[in-house]
């Protein structure tokens, strides 16, 4: 993954910040590890902003043509 690429959630999440459902589509942003977990952060855009995620809770989007 680069920075830029589409992500889709595998599943409807929940904003830790918000308490709002994300939305399904999101870019990536980078990868970080943080006591010994590998997070995600995904960029979901207008008001709902950046939140980090598991790995297993995101997957490639589809490429644009």
């Amino acid at each position: 993954m680069k920075t830029g690429d589409t992500l889709k959630t595998t599943r409807p999440i929940r904003s830790q910040k918000t308490g709002t459902v994300l939305p399904r589509e999101g870019t990536f942003v980078r990868r970080i590890e943080n006591l010994g977990r590998e997070l995600v952060l995904v960029n979901f855009g207008g008001k709902t902003g950046e939140e980090y995620l598991f790995p297993d809770e995101i997957e490639a989007g589809e490429k644009a043509a």
